[in-house]
């Protein structure tokens, strides 16, 4: 008799888009991994030993809330013209219809959950940053009465609180401590994770971070882009290249999707950094229950706290304009104001010559050259360092993230090892196709007398 985790993470269930062409490739049909979710589900169950204590643990991402733009078309509350057309805000009621509207495509995923607690096992959900809106309560009950109707639906009976929701992290001192990461990663942390809300517009809405904002208003209106890989991560030859290919010869425009979405990016990281004042009292609370859920000292809490990064608005606001490609596109204008300029004042020719095709590249190369420092790709550099301060705070043999859609397994020391889940999320070839092999990665993890068993691995067909 022992215990038994399996850890999933990054799942990035939303509602199913099929498009002719490969526009959101990554929300279709034929990606879509229901029957694979359940077929190692019930591998893991039929693999255990009878009287094991079983836990599925959803390490965040499992649904994508960003990636929903789906309006009802009789909504019960108002809705904006700019919900309209990039989906509706993060607000309560609101959320809680995106989730019947993204469940509503993955029956199998809620049937699947629905057998797993009734056999009389747990589930865990660790809520991530693309699932913040799990924060609410009316969305929560509307997961737990998905799986219920499933559960009644095949004659079977849940027991309330059989699936346990964590707004931080999952930790069984001396096994497993599991944590989704968003917090160490400056693109996707929230400025007070345990109360992640802002009264804006006389509404209470997720306070989102840069991440979550760039999917809604950029990646959902650049489509031939997955917003589950890096590949939207080019060079100026490669953004070139791909607008040849997909959006010259179409009615579809990268560069205005670009320009509008940067500015909703930003307008929308500034209206939220107003409406962040001092630490909530709710923060406090949660962290005060945190500590007695888990029986944690006052001091490991606050460690752990000392850990996680402040968003990116937090004395970092240039770097949001870099990823967004502003500072290079100012730039631009500005060397071809001065070119310009050049060309109408009376200076030499040299000069008219020599400056733009000589000095402004040098400063160009310059300005790279000191720009340069963290991109949304350093936090899978610095997940094993922060896994290995968690450890020297909660004493555990596996410390698991998600997040980074990378899986690892990284030894710390003798006693324990730093996981990173990967992700199910389709990430696809080059020609949006097929699917890279490797992904829809899983961890599973036993304790059986003493002894701690890891594997990380792929449930794919080539697996």
């Amino acid at each position: 008799m022992g215990t038994r985790y399996l850890v999933v993470s990054d799942l990035h269930l939303a509602d199913v888009e099929d498009h002719a062409d490969s526009w959101k490739a990554h929300k279709g049909s034929r990606f879509v991994f229901d029957e694979d979710f359940r077929s190692l589900v019930r591998h893991f169950v039929e693999h255990a030993d009878e009287g094991d204590q079983l836990t599925l643990v959803l390490n965040g991402d499992i649904i994508d809330f960003d990636l929903v733009t789906a309006v009802p078309d009789t909504p019960p509350w108002p809705v904006s013209s700019a919900e309209r057309r990039r989906g509706l805000d993060a607000t309560e009621p609101k959320s809680a219809w995106k989730l019947e509207r993204a469940l509503a495509d993955h029956p199998v995923f809620l049937a699947t959950l629905a057998e797993f607690i009734a056999a009389g096992h747990r589930v865990v959900y660790v809520v991530g940053n693309h699932d913040r809106e799990l924060h609410f309560p009316q969305v929560q009950e509307c997961l737990i009465n998905a799986i219920e109707q499933h559960a009644r639906a095949e004659g079977r009976s849940l027991l309330r609180g059989t699936i346990q929701f964590e707004a931080w992290f999952f930790y069984v001192p001396g096994e497993i401590f599991a944590e989704h990461g968003q917090q160490y990663d400056y693109y996707t942390s929230f400025r007070y994770l345990l109360a992640p809300t802002v009264t804006m517009d006389g509404e209470q809405r997720i306070a989102l971070p840069m991440g979550n904002l760039s999917n809604r208003y950029l990646m959902s209106h650049m489509g031939y882009f997955n917003p589950h890989s890096g590949e939207f991560i080019l060079n100026l030859f490669s953004y070139l290249f791909h607008w040849l290919r997909y959006y010259a010869f179409s009615r579809r425009s990268l560069m205005l999707s670009w320009f509008i979405g940067s500015l909703l990016v930003i307008g929308k990281l500034l209206k939220i950094k107003r409406h962040l004042h001092d630490t909530p009292a709710e923060h406090t609370a949660q962290l005060q229950r945190i500590a007695r859920k888990y029986d944690l000292s006052q001091q490991a809490i606050e460690q752990l706290g000392k850990l996680q990064r402040p968003p990116i608005t937090h004395n970092k606001m240039y770097r949001a304009l870099r990823e967004l490609w502003i500072d290079r596109v100012l730039i631009a204008l500005l060397m071809t104001g001065g070119t310009i300029t050049l060309a109408l004042v009376n200076v030499p020719l040299w000069v008219k010559l020599m400056v733009p095709l000589s000095g402004f590249p040098l400063l160009y190369f310059i300005y790279e050259y000191f720009a340069q420092g963290e991109t949304i790709f350093t936090i899978e550099r610095e997940f094993p360092q922060h896994a290995r301060a968690v450890a020297g705070t909660l004493p555990a043999r596996v410390v698991t993230f998600g997040h980074t859609h990378y899986a690892r397994v990284i030894p710390l020391s003798k006693s324990t090892t730093f996981v990173d889940t990967g992700t199910w999320a389709p990430i696809t070839t080059a020609d949006r196709k097929k699917l890279v092999p490797g992904m829809r990665n899983y961890l599973s993890v036993s304790f059986i007398q003493g002894t701690c068993n890891i594997e990380l691995g792929s449930w794919m067909e080539d697996r």
